[in-house]
């Protein structure tokens, strides 16, 4: 999946802060409303490119990389 994400149009690199910058949990049944999977990705946007048009690319591409179509979200910790 983080290769998938680099090749994302103005994703200069992964942070990863703090920790990982690909993180992937899962609501067991019961915790929530439905059960899934979520991930987080952590990321800085290159020079250039708006982080609201990166973060909204990045979603869509670790959707559609992924067959159970997790929710996603972005932490845009850096911008060149």
């Amino acid at each position: 999946m983080a290769l998938a994400v680099l090749a994302v149009a103005g994703v200069a690199r992964l942070t990863g802060t703090p920790g990982r910058p690909v993180r992937l949990t899962v609501t067991p049944p019961g915790q929530a409303a439905l059960s899934h999977r979520h991930v987080r990705v952590d990321l800085a946007v290159a020079a250039g490119h708006r982080a609201l048009d990166v973060a909204r690319a990045v979603r869509a591409t670790v959707r559609e990389t992924l067959p159970d179509r997790p929710t996603v979200a972005v932490l845009v910790t850096d911008a060149h």
